[in-house]
């Protein structure tokens, strides 16, 4: 099981998410912590990299940084278009 870490400005990033997307992110980050991998990696010349990103809802997607050998996901950045 992996530890999500969110600092930075991530808080802010989640406080201005709009209702509707919670509940994804919220089974998101369950997704995370469980299978960090499943995500997409950020650069697909490098399907093997540790940065990926997961969508959300229907405009959402979190870009993360998985740390393998601490067992722990970075949040980098929450996006949700309108």
């Amino acid at each position: 099981m992996y530890r999500i870490v969110t600092d930075g400005v991530i808080p802010h990033q989640i406080a201005a998410l709009p209702g509707v997307a919670l509940a994804g992110y919220a089974q998101t980050l369950a997704v995370l912590e469980l299978v960090a991998w499943n995500g997409d990696p950020i650069n697909a010349d490098n399907p093997a990299g540790n940065v990926r990103v997961l969508p959300f809802g229907d405009v959402g997607m979190v870009i993360y940084l998985i740390l393998e050998d601490q067992q722990r996901v970075d949040v980098v950045e929450v996006i949700w278009g309108s």
